[in-house]
Order: C-alpha cells, then sequence, then structure tokens
C-alpha cells in the first residue's frame, strides 16, 4: 500500500501506521472508527484518531467514501462527549464533593469553568486525554447544557475537519507535501535556533532584573 522508496521517513511512518488498522477497517467498516470515537467520550481509551485517519487516508484509494467517514466521525465525536456530559452531570457532582476539595476551592474551579469551559471543551478535543475526560468533567462541574452543546459541536467540527480532511488531503496529495517540507526545513530550523536564542535571552534578562540589589554598607 502506497509503495514508493522516494516518499519521505515521515510520511512512511504515518502510512505504515495505517496499514496496521487496514485488516480491521476492512473487516468492520465505517461501524469500528464510530464505536472507537464513541467510547473515546466516555472516558475509555480507544484509538479513535488513529482510525479516522486511517479511514480517511483509505479513503483516497477508493476503499471509503471520504464524506461518510467524516460524517460518521463528527456524529460519533458529538455522541460520545454529550454521553460523557451526561454522565458527569448525572454522578460527576458526587464525586467531585467527595474529593478532599475545600468549598472556596471547588468554587474556584466551577468559576474557571464557567470563564473558559467553551475553549476548554473546544481545544481539548486535540489533546489526548482531556479529549476522552473532558465532557464528564464539565459535566460534573454543571457546565450550561446548551452553552457545552455548542463547544462540543464545535470541537468535533474542528477536530475531524483537521484530521479527517486533512488526512485525505496528505494521502492525496502526499508527495506534494513532502517536497514542501523538504524546501522548508532548512528555514525551520534557523526559525527554531532563532526562538531559542529568543527565549534564552529573555530568561536571562528576566533573572538579572529579578537579583536583589547588592546590600549598602
Amino acid at each position: 500500500m502506497y509503495e514508493d522508496e522516494k516518499v519521505s521517513e515521515i510520511a512512511q511512518s504515518i502510512l505504515t501506521a495505517v496499514q496496521s488498522y487496514e485488516p480491521v477497517l476492512t473487516e468492520y467498516g465505517l461501524l469500528i472508527i464510530f464505536a472507537a470515537i464513541t467510547l473515546e467520550g466516555l472516558g475509555i481509551p480507544a484509538p479513535g484518531q488513529s482510525l479516522l485517519i486511517a479511514g480517511a487516508l483509505l479513503s483516497t484509494r477508493g476503499q471509503f467514501n471520504i464524506s461518510l467517514v467524516l460524517i460518521s466521525a463528527l456524529f460519533a465525536a458529538f455522541t460520545g462527549s454529550t454521553l460523557g456530559y451526561i454522565i458527569g452531570r448525572v454522578g460527576g457532582r458526587k464525586l467531585l464533593l467527595r474529593l478532599p476539595l475545600s468549598p472556596s476551592r471547588l468554587n474556584r474551579i466551577d468559576t474557571l469553568c464557567q470563564r473558559y469551559g467553551t475553549v476548554l471543551v473546544i481545544l481539548s478535543r486535540f489533546i489526548d486525554g482531556p479529549r476522552q475526560l473532558t465532557g464528564i468533567v464539565v459535566g460534573s462541574l454543571q457546565m450550561p447544557t446548551i452553552r457545552f452543546l455548542l463547544a462540543t459541536s464545535a470541537g468535533a467540527v474542528l477536530w475531524v475537519g483537521f484530521w479527517g480532511l486533512g488526512s485525505y488531503y496528505l494521502g492525496q496529495h502526499i508527495r506534494i507535501i513532502e517536497q514542501v517540507l523538504k524546501s522548508a526545513a532548512p528555514y525551520t530550523w534557523i526559525a527554531t535556533g532563532l526562538s531559542i536564542f529568543a527565549l534564552s535571552a529573555y530568561l536571562f534578562r528576566r533573572h538579572i532584573r529579578k537579583k536583589p540589589p547588592p546590600e549598602k554598607r
């Protein structure tokens, strides 16, 4: 599958990873993608994102319809996180109250959730761990339902678009992307070096400013 000696190591490693999921995707189709992504929303570890990427890349071969892959993943992401939210909303608060948290600290956590909950729900979709648990957590913190549904819908659209549609585009244009990455590599190293130098200079200046003035005798 996708065998070509000219494909870069990074691209080849992605395609090799896809090969490991191809048998299960061939046997169970979109159902396994839907199930894995839904289970992730319930806090259960599952390779939902990896299966989404694999399904999208296999769509470039015509094995799946990319529109159905994206729709299935989007519906699963919304369903899973919403079920997790319901679990947290129903029983999570009781669990929180049993934790060794003072009322003031719990109030601060509630306030942070009310203030930044929308951003948290959207961004956590892209991070393993938080992606599986955020629905349960914000449900436990009593995040308003409408606000959660809007946030998790936005997060699901962005996540599926990035990993699903992005992987599909990658599969179709792998060699073009490879050439772009090779051309940009020297500039990337230069930018990284300048960033490290700037950060070091900033930290050094901050350290100097924090030094206490010498004591007068």
